[in-house]
């Protein structure tokens, strides 16, 4: 097996430093994101958990408090989406939106110990060896850039319940700051065609684009290159992926690619494209090369 690549470690620590945010059992301002030659924008910084020998959960929010009502209702609503999603493996989870952030997190860490709890003691009883493991549940959101005219919020996820290895997964999305918008998309699959489709599509004029397709095959191809992997030839590519018939037509990642200074990045989940080992396959195209190809709306967001 190959080796777990360092990228998704950096990419850990980056979510995890991001926000800036001071660690805190209840509401601290978070005033380090928030920069002085922007449009106000302002967020809490919540930590809420709950540990034992059996289960830990620990759930870490940059909330928003200032910066428009529709820009912050917009971003909570995505929060309270991701919470809510929070160890749910199949049909849609069941949401509750929430206005104050604390009540947010600890619902959420109620929720999800007694989840991981209820598994742990059946793991138990069907005799499996979990005397000396720990369950665990770990999310993180936090604001890694807040410009004049959008908004980036990433979420991270850690879960482990047992058996070789635990699941990573970390992701954005962008928000329009002047209302709100989610710009991105999301995915859902489609049993009849049995492929991913995307809905609510505000991020490229032409999702199906050769052109852009050409960039994210160079993109894929640069984070098997950093990881010294030889991919110089579209067979060598080819051979690190799964599921890729053609790297002439990777799919857009399940989760949307999100602005960052000067380039959108994208980042490609566990198991998505590659095995578990190569983890999550990220990399940026600067915002000159990727400008073409984005719908209007988001084309507006570049300065």
């Amino acid at each position: 097996m190959k080796k777990f690549f360092i990228p998704i470690i950096m990419m850990a620590a980056l979510l995890m430093t991001a926000c800036g945010h001071r660690t805190s059992n209840g509401n601290t301002t978070d005033s380090d994101s928030v920069a002085a030659d922007t449009v106000p924008f302002a967020t809490d910084s919540i930590y809420k958990e709950r540990e034992d020998k059996n289960v830990s959960v620990k759930v870490t929010l940059c909330w928003p408090k200032e910066g428009g009502d529709a820009l912050c209702k917009s971003i909570r609503r995505y929060l309270s989406e991701q919470l809510a999603a929070a160890l749910v493996m199949e049909g849609k989870p069941d949401v509750k939106f929430f206005d104050d952030g604390t009540a947010a997190a600890e619902a959420t860490v109620s929720r999800v110990y007694n989840e991981l709890l209820s598994s742990w003691q059946e793991s138990k009883a069907d005799s499996l060896p979990v005397d000396d493991m720990q369950y665990s549940y770990a999310f993180k959101a936090m604001v890694l850039e807040n410009t004049d005219s959008y908004v980036t919020v990433c979420c991270q996820n850690e879960t482990f319940m047992g058996g070789a290895h635990g699941s990573f997964t970390a992701y954005g999305l962008t928000f329009r700051k002047s209302d709100g918008k989610r710009i991105g998309y999301h995915t859902a699959y489609n049993r009849a065609t049995e492929k991913y489709e995307l809905k609510d599509q505000a991020l490229f004029k032409d999702p199906q684009s050769k052109q852009l397709a050409a960039l994210i095959k160079e993109g894929v191809r640069s984070y098997f290159k950093e990881c010294g992997e030889t991919v110089d030839t579209d067979e060598q590519l080819k051979d690190e992926l799964i599921g890729i018939d053609d790297v002439n037509s990777i799919p857009l990642p399940s989760t949307p690619p999100y602005f960052m200074k000067g380039k959108l990045a994208f980042a490609y989940q566990q198991y998505e494209i590659a095995s578990y080992a190569s983890g999550i396959i990220n990399f940026d195209i600067p915002f000159e090369k990727v400008k073409p190809f984005l719908t209007p709306e988001a084309a507006a967001l570049i300065k």
